[in-house]
């Protein structure tokens, strides 16, 4: 059962997809797809989710205003991952905000997350533990993909927590940085 920390996570970043959007750009819309369609490569048992390609520029990501991006998510179990990509050629995405200023801007509770780790980076990805509002054990993960146009072609992150009073061990997190991947567009887009 996924945590109401983590469906915090996940409204919070369907609404950030909406947010600020500047008129002429298209609003994205969620819809549930199978995971094999998924551009994210994720462990069995989760639901995942995609927008349509859209234009207009990212709002926190800092992506080119004259481009098209498409949203992923991937959720359950206590997991959470969450792709933007840049799907014309030129559009780019930049990180606009630290990792732990994503965090703390895309969760429900984001002012009561506390305990938050230096920046560290395993597995080709950055990565940072802090406390949940409710005492979850929980990381959270970035990854960046190829460089494209001003930025890269995409950017994942993924936040997992567990029940207060059980951590987070280092297989664990491995696993969680490990557990998903960029999986790329078929030859036929």
């Amino acid at each position: 059962m996924m945590s109401k920390f983590l469906c915090g996570f996940a409204v919070a970043a369907s609404a950030l997809m909406v947010a600020d959007q500047a008129a002429g750009q298209d609003t994205p819309r969620w819809y549930g797809i199978d995971c094999s369609h998924s551009r994210i490569t994720v462990p069995a048992g989760l639901k995942c989710s995609t927008t349509q390609n859209y234009a207009g520029g990212e709002h926190s990501w800092g992506g080119d205003a004259g481009g098209t991006f498409r949203g992923w998510m991937a959720s359950g179990a206590g997991v959470f991952y969450y792709l933007v990509e840049a799907t014309s050629l030129g559009a780019g995405l930049m990180e606009s905000a630290s990792l732990k200023q994503a965090i703390r801007s895309e969760m429900r509770d984001g002012n009561s997350l506390a305990n938050f780790s230096s920046l560290g980076n395993r597995g080709g990805a950055d990565y940072m533990t802090f406390t949940g509002g409710s005492g979850d054990a929980c990381v959270g993960i970035r990854r960046y993909g190829p460089a494209q146009g001003a930025g890269y072609q995409w950017i994942l992150y993924g936040v997992r927590c567990e029940p207060r009073g059980r951590p987070l061990t280092d297989a664990e997190i491995d696993g969680f940085i490990g557990g998903a991947t960029y999986r790329g567009p078929s030859a036929a887009g």
